[in-house]
């Protein structure tokens, strides 16, 4: 019976011990390294804090990192991964709600480390990870561990301003790694191409599913995302051939043209989540590999990052919108209307999610926990959480999951008309001279504004859209850039731009 995700990692430390886990442009780690780390620093830890209690780390996306977050796991507790460059203030508003027992950090950053760790412990990890193994702390903490202890929490921007630290347990990843094993061929042959930070929930495909099939990732340099030509030489380097990107990460590199010249031969499956991938760009990916899988995958944090997915089976074309499928294993999605019914083909609703999947919640905020995980409408007799993404959607005539956007991106439009800002984003990215865009609505003038990069002027692409979108859903003003501001996680940042052309 599987309960604790640290058996995948001794599993394969015991099958693989000198291959390598996990691997950067300067350092790597075989499965017998990062195993012997892991329970060296989570003894270090054991001997200081107590179980279930949570140890951040403030580290630079390395191997070693990831090392420190299965110490954190030897030592009976959950890790919290942080953005070393992320503002002093916002790390203020993390630790006020998590109250870290420890702080795990580096060389590069043990003067803010210091600085941000308040009451916490804290230790350099290469010391920590020096520490002699206490075989008789690491086997009693494995005994009283249950697989719905938590094994990480990801703090995500909070609607209030304040960051919400989402809380995941052991079993809930079990479930995902295993799903991503059985339904999207991740085996031991995989080589996969880190691109999510290690704060961002997308890289838990790449992390687990190396730990469970004695896989490798290769955490991709930064630079690779601004030099495609750097991208494709990395990838063929280390005969990568898994990739789990967001979409403005792969339509980037479409809209650079380098696949109609250099084509990564050794890429057998091409992965996305995080944002709505548009086909015009996706047919290019289709067109350079003819042979690949390609699987279009949706969820928010709160259900452990995948609750539904689409393989891509069938030709589209390039102004379609992309279905997001079916839900995922042991996972069940409800479309509830505003009064709480299902709704029925091609009628739009809220997507709601059921099962293993499920966050326990907001770490230290009850209040937004119940608004958000609440008692299945549907079911009278037992309690049965379900979680609200606040996502529209509709299920299509193929019994297919279709993806409308937020709740807050459907707007009142001129008084009378209801539009998903959505369905003007995907008219807009299938004109083939927008690299990228996105629509915002400012409610006080009542306009649709479009915000995009590429080389029609706003007059061009207004005529090229009117040709796509009926009178009242055309933008009604055109802001055109030279870049779109990114998150971190390398999604368009649409609160700056509301910031910038909205107020």
């Amino acid at each position: 019976m599987q309960m604790n995700i640290l058996e995948y990692l001794e599993a394969s430390a015991a099958r693989f011990p000198d291959k390598i886990a996990f691997g950067d442009d300067k350092t790597t780690l075989t499965f017998a390294q990062l195993n012997e780390k892991a329970r060296r620093a989570g003894s270090y830890l054991s001997a200081r804090i107590g179980t279930n209690v949570p140890v951040a780390v403030f580290m630079e996306k390395t191997p070693e990192c990831l090392a420190a977050f299965f110490a954190a796991v030897s030592a009976g507790c959950f890790y919290v991964p942080l953005d070393t460059k992320m503002p002093a203030e916002r790390i203020k508003l993390i630790f006020d709600t998590l109250h870290p027992a420890f702080v795990f950090y580096d060389a590069k950053n043990a003067a803010n480390a210091a600085a941000v760790a308040g009451q916490a412990q804290t230790a350099l990890f290469s010391d920590a990870a020096s520490a002699d193994i206490d075989e008789a702390a690491l086997a009693r903490i494995r005994r009283d561990h249950v697989d719905t202890d938590l094994l990480y929490v990801l703090f995500t921007s909070g609607s209030t301003g304040v960051p919400k630290g989402v809380t995941i347990s052991h079993r809930s990843i079990i479930d995902w790694a295993d799903w991503l094993h059985e339904t999207l061929d991740i085996d031991e042959n995989a080589v996969l191409g880190n691109q999510a930070p290690f704060v961002f929930d997308n890289s838990t495909l790449d992390i687990y599913s190396t730990l469970k099939n004695g896989a490798t990732t290769w955490i991709i340099p930064k630079k690779c995302f601004s030099f495609h030509k750097t991208m494709m030489q990395f990838l063929a380097e280390h005969e990568i051939n898994t990739i789990f990107f967001v979409p403005s990460a792969l339509i980037a590199i479409a809209n650079s043209g380098i696949l109609e010249t250099t084509v990564p031969a050794t890429l057998q499956r091409v992965y996305f989540c995080g944002e709505v991938m548009p086909n015009r760009q996706l047919n290019m990916w289709r067109r350079a590999l003819p042979e690949a899988k390609f699987c279009n995958m949706y969820g928010p944090t709160e259900i452990t990052d995948v609750c539904a997915y689409y393989i891509v089976d069938r030709e589209f074309d390039d102004d379609e919108p992309l279905p997001i499928g079916f839900p995922c294993k042991n996972t069940r999605i409800l479309i509830l209307n505003d009064e709480n019914r299902p709704v029925g083909t091609d009628e739009t609703g809220e997507l709601c999610v059921l099962g293993t999947c499920l966050s326990h919640g907001y770490y230290n905020n009850p209040a937004q926990t119940e608004k958000a995980f609440v008692q299945n409408p549907l079911n009278t007799v037992f309690t049965e959480r379900m979680y609200r993404t606040g996502d529209l959607a509709r299920w299509n005539d193929r019994g297919e999951i279709m993806f409308l956007g937020r709740k807050d991106f459907q707007i009142k439009h001129q008084g009378c008309y209801r539009i998903e800002l959505g369905e003007i984003e995907t008219a807009l990215l299938a004109v083939p001279s927008v690299s990228n865009g996105c629509c915002l609505f400012d409610e006080p003038k009542d306009e649709i504004v479009c915000v995009y990069i590429g080389g029609e002027d706003p007059q061009a692409l207004a005529r090229q859209l009117a040709v796509k979108l009926p009178t009242y859903m055309m933008p009604n003003r055109y802001v055109q850039l030279e870049r779109l501001p990114m998150t971190i996680n390398d999604k368009i940042d649409r609160v700056t731009l509301k910031k910038t052309y909205i107020g």
